[in-house]
């Protein structure tokens, strides 16, 4: 049984089902995009619930884990209009610009200090495609844009890294 259909049939059993299969990969998007443990967990809290409260407007022609991220995103959405955006902690640079090997100590923290200056929308999409590991059709499903547009804003993200890395290193004195 597809959980959709364990979450509809039984909400409380489906619900421990949803978070044992679901739960750490959207923690680790919210801890991305929160920067913070105690706000991941309560997006991820309300993400949950929402999606066990709402499991009947699921159209099981789409892909559930993009259902999921949506909602979780929507929500980051609507606390990101409350306050001040964070910056965004970074667990990988894979294909985003390399730093140099001297001065790596500093590395990740000028990483997730860069990423977390990105617009919002970009940051968004780098965090599904680079630390979620989500394809592009799957970021555009749970984006609700076409892939054009999100192979377009990682093409920027990676342009507006290097620029600020260039920036940056100009700074250090690193040229």
């Amino acid at each position: 049984m597809d959980i959709w259909q364990e979450i509809a049939k039984n909400a409380e059993h489906g619900a421990e089902r949803l978070v044992a299969e679901y739960g750490d990969r959207l923690y680790a998007a919210a801890t991305l995009l929160c920067r913070n443990n105690a706000d991941a967990e309560e997006l991820v809290f309300r993400t949950l619930a929402r999606a066990v409260d709402k499991i009947r407007q699921y159209s099981p022609s789409g892909d559930f884990f993009s259902w999921l991220y949506k909602i979780l995103l929507n929500f980051h959405r609507m606390e990101g209009r409350k306050k001040r955006p964070e910056i965004m902690p970074v667990g990988s640079t894979q294909d985003l610009p390399q730093i140099p090997a001297e001065g790596r100590s500093d590395a990740a923290a000028e990483m997730r200090e860069m990423v977390g200056r990105l617009p919002p929308q970009i940051r968004e999409t780098v965090v599904l495609k680079y630390f979620s590991g989500m394809s592009i059709e799957e970021i555009a499903a749970a984006l609700g844009i076409p892939p054009g547009t999100v192979k377009s804003r990682l093409f920027n993200a990676k342009r507006i890294l290097a620029e600020m890395f260039m920036q940056q290193t100009k700074g250090h004195g690193h040229e």
